[in-house]
C-alpha cells in the first residue's frame, strides 16, 4: 500500500499518484469489457488507430458533464468502421451518440483511455428512431402533421426558394436540372445557404425558413435539397423545430435530400418529398408539364367544341334556310296565285266598269243631246220673238204714220 504524504516536507510523486490510480482503476473494475454509452465530440485516426474524445451531455444541455478518451486499435478499426457504416450509412464522426464495449487502461505516462473492442450500430440507429418517433407523435398530437401537404401545388411553379449549402453537389444538379430542362421552361430560383448536417444544422434551416417566409409573396415553392448522406448525417431533418417549421409553412415544401433507405420527419411532413435533388428539380418540372398539357387539353376540347358547335350551326343554318326556301317558295306560288286571281277579279270589274261606263256615258250623252236641243229649240223661240220685236219696232220708226210710237 502506498504511503500518501500530506506535508510539504513530505511530498509524493506524480508517478506515485499514477500507480496509486491505476490500482485503484484495476481494483475496481480490472480487465472488464463494459458496455458504455458517449457521444464522439471529436475524432481522428493516425496511422490506423481511431482516436476519439467522449463526452456525456445531459438533455437539455450542450456543455459535457464528463469527458474521456477513446482508442480503437488499428487491429479492430477497420472491423468495427465496416460494420457501423454498413448499418448505419456513415462513418463514424463526431456528434455521434454510440454503444460501445471497451476496458479501462490507465497508463502513468498516457492517462486514462477507454480501449474501444466493439460498437453496437443499432443502439445509435435506435436512437435516431426514437427521437423521430417522438417527433412523429408531437407533430400528429399537435395537428399540424398533414399541414404543408394538404396544401394546393401552384400551377405553375416557376419561382423557387432553394436550402441548400452554397458548394452542395446535389444543390448544383438540382438547378442545373432546371435550367436544361427540355420544355425550355424558365425557373426562377433564389439559394437561401444552410448547414445541412451538425448541431447547428436544423436551427439554420428554421432561419432560412423564416427569411423565406418574410418574402414568401415572392416564392411559389420551397425545396431543401442535399447530396445525400446516412441516418447519422440527416438526423438533423428529424429535428422537431425543423419539422414543426416544414409542416406549417404556408408554401409547399420539397425535400430532395438524397437518401435512398431511412425517410426523415421532413420528409414525411413535406408536400412532396424525391430521393435525390434531381428527382425534386423533375418534380417540378412535371408539375409545370402537368399545367401545360392540361392546357394543351383545354384548348383542343375547346377547339372541338368549337368545331362542333360550327357544324351544328352550319346544319342548323341550312336547316333554316331550307325551311326558308320551301316557305318562300310556297308564299310565292300563294301570293302569285293571289295576285292571278286578283288581276283578273280587276280586269272583270274593270271590264264590267267600262262597260256601265259607256252605258252611263251613252245615256247622259242622250240626255245631254235632248237637253241641248230643248234648250237651242227655247231660245230659238225667244230669239224669234226678240227678232219679231225688232222688226216691228223698226217697223213703226220707218212708218210713223201708221200711228203707232215709240216711247
Amino acid at each position: 500500500m502506498v504511503n500518501y504524504q500530506t506535508s510539504r516536507e513530505k511530498f509524493i510523486s506524480l508517478s506515485a499518484i499514477s500507480t496509486g490510480i491505476r490500482e485503484a482503476i484495476t481494483g475496481k473494475f480490472g480487465d472488464s469489457l463494459l458496455w458504455v454509452v458517449a457521444e464522439i465530440s471529436e475524432l481522428n485516426v493516425r496511422k490506423g488507430h481511431c482516436y476519439l474524445s467522449l463526452v456525456e451531455k445531459l438533455p437539455g444541455n450542450a456543455a459535457p458533464v464528463c469527458e474521456l478518451k477513446g482508442i480503437v486499435w488499428a487491429n479492430k478499426f477497420e472491423k468495427i468502421i465496416t460494420v457501423f457504416r454498413n448499418a448505419t450509412g456513415v462513418d463514424l464522426a463526431a456528434n455521434t451518440r454510440i454503444l460501445f464495449q471497451a476496458s479501462i487502461r490507465y497508463d502513468v505516462k498516457w492517462g486514462l483511455n477507454l480501449i474501444i473492442e466493439d460498437i453496437e450500430p443499432k443502439y445509435t440507429i435506435g436512437l435516431l428512431q426514437q427521437e423521430r418517433d417522438r417527433t412523429v407523435a408531437k407533430l400528429k398530437e399537435e395537428g399540424v402533421y398533414s399541414n404543408n401537404k394538404n396544401l394546393p401545388f401552384p400551377l405553375v411553379p416557376t419561382r423557387v426558394a432553394a436550402i441548400s449549402a452554397k458548394d452542395s453537389r446535389g444543390y448544383e444538379d438540382f438547378e442545373n436540372k432546371l435550367e436544361t430542362n427540355i420544355y425550355g421552361y424558365n425557373f426562377k430560383v433564389t439559394l437561401f445557404p444552410s448547414l445541412l448536417q451538425g448541431d447547428s444544422a436544423a436551427v439554420q434551416m428554421v432561419d432560412r425558413l423564416i427569411e423565406i417566409y418574410n418574402h414568401r409573396d415572392q416564392f411559389d415553392v420551397v425545396v431543401i435539397v442535399r447530396g445525400g448522406g446516412g441516418a447519422i448525417d440527416l438526423n438533423c431533418f428529424n429535428d422537431y423545430r425543423l419539422a414543426r417549421a416544414v409542416a406549417r409553412f404556408p408554401l409547399p415544401v420539397l425535400t430532395g435530400i438524397g437518401h435512398t433507405t431511412n425517410i426523415s420527419v421532413v420528409d414525411e411532413v413535406a408536400h412532396a418529398d424525391r430521393i435525390t435533388p434531381t428527382d425534386a428539380a423533375d418534380y417540378i418540372v412535371e408539375q409545370t408539364r402537368e399545367f401545360e398539357v392540361m392546357l394543351d387539353e383545354i384548348g383542343a376540347r375547346i377547339h372541338e367544341a368549337y368545331l362542333d358547335t360550327t357544324i351544328s350551326e352550319m346544319n342548323h343554318l341550312q336547316n333554316a334556310a331550307d325551311r326558308i326556301k320551301v316557305q318562300t317558295s310556297y308564299r310565292l306560288q300563294n301570293e302569285i296565285h293571289y295576285l292571278s286571281t286578283t288581276a283578273m277579279n280587276l280586269k272583270a270589274i274593270s271590264i264590267n266598269l267600262v262597260k256601265n261606263s259607256k252605258i252611263n256615258l251613252t245615256f247622259k250623252a242622250t240626255e245631254l243631246g235632248l237637253h241641248i236641243k230643248k234648250l237651242v229649240a227655247a231660245e230659238g223661240q225667244r230669239l224669234n220673238q226678240y227678232t219679231k220685236g225688232i222688226r216691228h219696232l223698226y217697223w213703226n220708226n220707218q212708218n210713223p204714220q201708221s200711228g203707232c210710237s215709240i216711247r
